[in-house]
This record gives structure tokens, sequence and C-alpha cells, in this order.
């Protein structure tokens, strides 16, 4: 099919301007682009085009339609946005927000090589950042009538971390699309199974509660440096995602706290209603472990640690985003831009979207052999570089292959997602151009300083760009003209404005006050209080409402008693009377002592001789849970099951403990002989 597209660059694509070719694959290619308006607007944006044989598919470009009037209706911070639909010479394409970052998995990668992980508390502001925007995206409503999206595909590749710490998640609904063509599916997404719930592994019908499962699975691994389900095939893979047998992330990581545990592994509850409600609950349990464990918010300074692991690439860009600016003036001024129109006047539309304009390219190579990745993208700056001729084609310029300058940012997980294959990009060997200085004269804009105040704000956005984090009051330098301001609590509920705002101005907004902050107080009364137990003999056991206590030489404290509880605790001791006393918790400090008196022999038939104790000496206990527990005898952990332990003859109770699932079983070893026990922690 004829289309009229040629392959130099900078070229006219209806109301845009494609500067350079990103990846093409089997299904689309993704350029780099730009609309231009009236009075010398410009918005940089990306461009996915369907190739021609799949413009000719009718159902899939009905359901591509669909898709993309969906995604049209997303308008949040932490949503990459689509700006546009349409057909230019009947070729079906989208325009979508362009963000100078890199996906997550790229963020992990580098920070593993570099040796510079994520801070415990940067995981978890990143992932509340993405379950912003997936609840978001759940709950919204058009016209009255809820839109029901799932992701359905929710990972590390989906989710972008921009330069300057803001994320963003992206690709809702193109790969739904494209599984749906009915054509050959060329290099379809493989690998994302790991990233499934076990409904969605199942093919069972979803509901929101699937995306939770998948932001489960991407925190699990940040805060561990680990894959959780991956295993050597997808058959593998989906078995473990089926079983959903998860260890909690301090086992991997000991400085993950207790507290965070609990919330990660309710996320990935095998079963649906296990999980929390939706994903604005993980958002507030995950808010209020973080303000409550992370004293200074701004220590989790994103900004400064992309810079860190990216700051070579960052320069890089920048250098290759000045020459294509310059590029493209030249080829107005020169008429050369290929497919050129007359000037705007005004009535040419442009891109409609985000306030604030996102000009830039963007680095990320990606590595080679990574399962879940189905591309590799092009060095597309790099022949921007040192060009005099506007006009390059590829057709006639020799391969080189490159890992500088590489473009990722949205184009990355839309491509994905229909199957971009591996693109390498040409490089021209003409002569270097004058000094861009000597060429294009820079122009500053004026910049206006204006004050945002928010009482009882945690964060505060300019343009949908982080301004301050824990502060309430901030100072920005911005044009003038008309900007958005927006300030959050630290349940993420907030307000917006849009302003036209000129030079020094100041803006208050009102934030809504913080949820349930009454639970505060009981929570720290309760850290303030210790009541302990003290027993005889030393290697007796103890529980305290049902719950063991941990003792060393025959002490131990009692774990979440406050005062005025009441105490059940229990005593038991091989030899010895079993005792059970009930006691109030009167003042922090308190020992409750119990002394168990020793247990008479019981005397032989026919005889007043007392019966001989029986023999003592170690037997063999095997112990095993489903999926699997942490086991725990006497207050001492024996690890993960299975376990098979020698232990002195008599009884014991053995505690199993699964995340905040924990149960008790009771078990007698004899001298020389082997006992076992096996419990289902997924029953209640």
């Amino acid at each position: 099919m004829a289309t009229g597209i040629t392959s130099a660059y900078p070229q006219q694509f209806g109301r845009y301007i494609l500067t350079a070719k990103i990846a093409m694959g089997g299904m689309a290619e993704i350029f780099r682009a730009k609309s231009v308006g009236a009075e010398g607007f410009e918005k940089v944006v990306v461009i996915k085009r369907i190739l021609p044989h799949f413009s000719e598919d009718e159902g899939f470009v009905t359901m591509f339609k669909d898709e993309a009037k969906v995604a049209s209706h997303l308008n949040h911070a932490n949503v990459v946005q689509i700006f546009d639909f349409d057909e230019v010479e009947n070729l079906f394409y989208i325009a979508m927000e362009y963000v100078e970052g890199c996906d997550l998995k790229r963020v992990l990668d580098q920070g593993a090589k570099l040796g510079k992980p994520l801070s415990i508390a940067q995981a978890v502001y990143i992932m509340i950042e993405a379950s912003k925007g997936l609840d978001y995206a759940h709950k919204r409503i058009v016209d009255g009538q809820p839109l029901n999206i799932i992701h359905r595909d929710v990972s590390p590749h989906n989710v972008m971390v921009s330069f300057n710490g803001e994320v963003k998640i992206m690709d809702f609904g193109i790969a739904k699309a494209a599984s749906r063509s009915t054509k050959t599916r060329v290099g379809t997404v493989k690998g994302k199974c790991a990233y499934m719930s076990p409904e969605q592994a199942r093919g069972r019908t979803l509901d929101p509660r699937s995306d939770l499962f998948a932001l489960g699975v991407c925190l699990w691994e940040m805060l561990t440096g680990k894959r959780l389900f991956v295993g050597d095939s997808d058959f593998e893979t989906l078995n473990n995602v089926l079983k959903a047998e998860v260890p909690p992330p301090s086992e991997l990581n000991p400085e993950v706290p207790k507290e965070l545990d609990a919330i990660v592994l309710r996320a990935l509850a095998r079963e649906v209603d296990d999980r929390q409600k939706d994903a604005g609950g993980f958002v507030n349990e995950l808010n209020r472990w973080f303000f409550s464990a992370v004293p200074d918010p701004e220590a989790v300074n994103l900004n400064g640690y992309m810079h860190e692991l990216f700051g070579d690439e960052i320069a890089r860009m920048r250098q290759d985003a000045a020459s294509e600016a310059q590029m493209l003036e030249q080829a107005r001024r020169g008429g050369t831009l290929s497919g050129q129109r007359k000037p705007a006047t005004g009535s040419q539309p442009a891109a409609q979207g985000g306030d604030d304009e996102r000009t830039m390219a963007l680095p990320s190579p990606l590595a080679h052999g990574d399962s879940d990745r189905t591309m590799a993208l092009p060095d597309a700056m790099a022949q921007l570089r040192g060009k005099s001729n506007v006009a390059i084609s590829a057709a006639h310029a020799p391969a080189k292959k490159s890992n500088a300058g590489l473009f990722a940012g949205i184009g990355v997980a839309v491509a994905a997602a229909i199957g971009i294959g591996a693109f390498v990009a040409t490089k021209d060997n003409g002569p270097t151009p004058p000094p861009v200085a000597a060429q294009v004269a820079p122009v500053e804009a004026v910049k206006y300083k204006i004050t945002v105040k928010a009482p009882g704000a945690a964060k505060i956005y300019i343009d949908g760009k982080v301004a301050c984090m824990g502060k309430d009051e901030c100072d920005e330098s911005v044009e003038a003209g008309e900007h958005k301001v927006m300030a959050e609590n630290a349940d993420g509920k907030g307000v917006d404005q849009k302003l036209k705002l000129g030079r020094d101005e100041v803006v208050v907004l009102t934030v809504p006050p913080v949820e349930k902050k009454a639970e505060a107080a009981p929570q720290v009364a309760a850290q303030g209080a210790n009541f302990f137990v003290r027993v005889q003999p030393e290697n007796a056991a103890v529980t305290v409402n049902g719950q063991p206590v941990q003792l060393v030489g025959g002490s131990g404290k009692i774990a979440n008693a406050k005062v005025g509880d009441a105490l059940k605790i229990e005593a038991k001791a091989e030899g010895h009377k079993a005792e059970m006393v009930e006691k109030m918790a009167m003042k922090d400090g308190e020992i409750f002592e119990i002394k168990l008196e020793k247990d008479k022999p019981a005397a032989v038939a026919g005889s007043d001789k007392p019966r001989e104790a029986a023999p003592a000496g170690p037997g063999k206990l095997t112990v095993n849970a489903k999926p699997w527990a942490k086991v725990q005898i006497k207050g001492k952990d024996y690890g993960l099951t299975p376990q098979q332990i020698t232990l002195p003859s008599g009884k014991y109770t053995v505690v199993l403990v699964k995340g905040t699932v924990q149960k008790t079983a009771s078990v007698t070893v004899k001298a020389g002989g082997s006992a076992a026990i096996s419990v289902d922690m997924n029953e209640p």
C-alpha cells in the first residue's frame, strides 16, 4: 500500500513532524515527534504508527480505537497520557506523552550493576506513586459510567521513573488489543507471566486486585533484589505463580521491617479476597508505614538517585536534543522538511493533554538476554550528531551498532507490548557542522517566582512535577502563563488548580486532613509499655493469650501488650505440672513469675516402688507446612519448612509462621523414635 512516507527525517506526518525513528517491529513503528501550532508552539510527543498490514485488519483497528479512546480518559500525574488517535494516509497512529527517564527494570538493573540498589524507602515511594496511578485508572468514571480498566500487564517494564523523580504507569490496554489481532503475531511479548496473578494465570475473570498482586510482586522484588516467581521456563514460572508461595521479604533482606512484610504478603495473597480491597487500600497501608518509618521524606531523593545512575546518559541526551533542535530549525529555514506544509496560521490543531512540555530524549539501552524484553532500541539520536544535511536516508547509510544515547521513554513499553523487534540505527559519515551557537541564537524565557502554600501537605506539585516533599510551602521559578499546582496529604488525597500566574504570586491550597490520625496515639502508648514473664524451670514453654513467648534463661518479653490488657499466661515443662494464671497488665516494666511444681512419678501396680522415669534421649521431628512456614520451637527459629529436627524426648509446642498467619501444633518426641507434623497454613 502506497503511503507517501519517506525514510528521511525530519518529515511531516499529519499535524506532527517526525524527528527520529526510535524503533520498528512486526506490528508498529515508534517515532519521536513534535506537534507544531501557532506562535511557535511546539510539544514533543511519541508517535506509535501501526504498520500497513495491521491497518487493513478492521477487527484489530476497531479494538485499537476502543483501547485508545479508553486510555485517552486517563489524566493523572502517575499515568503516561495518550493525547491523540487518528489516521494519516490510511496509517493509524497514537500520540502520547514523552517522559524523560527510563523504566523501573532498567533502574533496578543499573542499580545492581553499580552496587547502588534502591533503599527500602525509595522502593516504597515508587510503589506508592505507581499504585496511585493504577487506583485512579481502576476507579475512573466518565459520563457517569465506570471504565472498568484493568491493566493486566503491570511489571517493572511498564513503570516509568523520570530523571526528576516522577513515577508513571504506562501501556494501558495496548497488549490487550495486540493479543486479539487476527494477523500472525510476530515477536509478541514474552516473559511477563512472572508478574501475573494466580487468577490471571488460570484464565479466570479478573478484577483490579489482579493488578494489585502484580504491584506486590514488583515491590517484593525491589525490596529483596531477587526475582519472585521466575523459573527456567514459562511453564515453571506459571506453576510458581499458581502456587503463590511467597517468603517474607525480610527472609532475604533482614533490613526490611516486619510491618512492611505484612503489607507485601497481604498484596501477594493467593486468594483474591485475602488481599487489600483495592490499590487505594494498598497505598494507604504503605503511606502509614512510610510516614511513620521515614522521618525525612527528602532522603528518598529519587531525582539525585537517577542522576547518580544515569548521569553520563543524561548528558548525552541533552546534547542529542540540542542537535535535533538545530537540525529541525535548519530544515524549516531551508525548506528541506520532507512533506513540509505551509506554516501554521492558528487553525492547525495541536496535541492536547498535559500541562507541561516534555521535550527530552530518553536513554536506556536494554540488556540483551532479558527474558522479559522482546526488543533492542536503536541509537536514534546518534544519527543526528555531526550532520550538516537535514534529510538523512537510512537506506544509504552504513550500519553501525551503538549503545550510546538510546531512546526509551514511553515508546519502550508500547513497543514491547506490540511486539517490536530489534532495530539498529544507521549513521552517516557526513561532515561535521559548525557549532550550534553560530547558527541558532539561544533565547531564554523570562522566569517568574511563584510560592505555593498548602498547610498539612505531604507533597506539592507544580505542572505535574514534585516541587517539594515533607513541606507545606515551596517556591518555584516558572514562565508566565497557565500552570497547574497541586498538593496532597499523606494519604494521597489533595486538591489541584489551574491558574494564570504572573510575577511573584502566592497560591494557597487547602489540603484535606489525613484520615484516622487518632489511631497513632494508642500505637505510641503500646510501644512505650513493656511486660515480662519469668518461669522455672527455664526450659518451660510459655504462651500469653495463645501467643508463644520467646524465653532466654527462663525470661521473656510479652509482645503487643498494653496497660489494662487481660493476660492469660500458660506454662508447661516436661516432668512438671502445667499451670495457667490470669493477670491484668497494670504498669510498665511489670514481671509475672511462674514456678512450676514437679510432677510425681506414677506408682507401679502391685508395688510400693515408684515407676522409673522413661529413658531420656534424642528423637527426630519432621515438620512440614503447606505451602511453607517458618518453624519455631521454644523460642528458637529453625528456618523454613520442610525441616527435620533432632530434639530431646518430650512434649513440644511447634509454632509455624507464614506472613501474618501463625499456627501451633503439639507433638511428642520419643527417645530414639521419630514424629512428624504437617500444617495447612492456607486454612483459617
